[in-house]
């Protein structure tokens, strides 16, 4: 019994890498009939895998045409083999803007259940506020949390209300309706702050970065001290942010017009699911 299903899954494995690379040599996109027809097998099987493959962020789907394409976990499996390196680009992004703002930068991805510190840009300063890699962040009490259920095309506000709204400070959102309005206003501005909402005396404000389909899948923070990130924030510092996230977007391919991007704050936010 053990055998067979160890046999079982060595096969299920197999299976996952011939859809993702299924995925891959399709180029653009690819749709779920195309890859059972090239694969010989079932699309619901297919199906199956690449449900799984996008949960973990190897595979994107557009929400208009339901087709599929590579996502940022496999774009970074690539870089081995000389393709767009990612990770240094949004690791030389976010000290740039740490140059430039003088404050801690860190650049977050998005997943299907929470947003994950990727990489931070320590300020130069007598006092640093850190952010360990790997660390998971709150979707509702944190900018790079609140980016996420803005602009991710994963059911990810349904996730934090069944969650419960935990409150981590007298400013931390814990209604509903107010969460609500809130992304609604950062979908509109094109950015998140959160002024002391995870704890007391540190803020932040951060902006989304999209791949080729228009999915924010990650995002990029300024973080510091409350009385260094005000409420509203330095219209500057969030010019700056906006750059730094729109140059990350456009090196994973995704191209917008000028007037339609969540930098201009003057009109509403026109990527996919926002």
């Amino acid at each position: 019994m053990a055998q067979d299903e160890s046999v079982s899954g060595v096969k299920s494995v197999k299976l996952a890498f011939r859809v993702l690379e299924g995925v891959s040599a399709a180029g653009a996109s690819v749709g779920v009939s195309e890859l059972a027809d090239a694969l010989k097998t079932t699309k619901g099987t297919v199906f199956r895998h690449l449900q799984t493959l996008m949960d973990l962020g190897y595979v994107s789907q557009d929400a208009q045409t339901a087709r599929y394409s590579l996502g940022m976990r496999a774009q970074l499996l690539s870089q081995g083999a000389g393709r767009v390196d990612i990770m240094v680009t949004a690791e030389a992004e976010a000290k740039a803007l740490r140059d430039e703002v003088g404050e801690t930068c860190v650049v977050s991805l998005i997943n299907s259940k929470s947003v994950v510190v990727a990489t931070t840009a320590l300020a130069r300063a007598a006092i640093e506020i850190g952010v360990r890699p790997g660390s998971d962040l709150s979707l509702h009490s944190t900018a790079q949390g609140k980016i996420a259920l803005a602009f991710s095309r994963h059911p990810l506000l349904k996730r934090a209300l069944a969650n419960g709204l935990e409150r981590y400070s007298e400013t931390t959102i814990c209604d509903a309706a107010a969460l609500r309005e809130e992304i609604d206003r950062i979908r509109r501005q094109g950015y998140a702050l959160a002024p002391e909402e995870s704890a007391r005396g540190i803020s932040a404000v951060a902006a989304p970065i999209f791949d080729n389909l228009g999915d924010g899948i990650a995002t990029i923070a300024i973080v510091g001290l409350a009385q260094s990130i005000k409420h509203p924030p330095n219209p500057q510092h969030v010019a700056a942010l906006l750059k730094a996230a729109e140059r990350i977007s456009r090196n994973l391919g995704f191209r917008v017009e000028p007037d339609e991007h969540p930098s201009n704050t003057d009109k509403e936010a026109h990527a996919p699911h926002a």
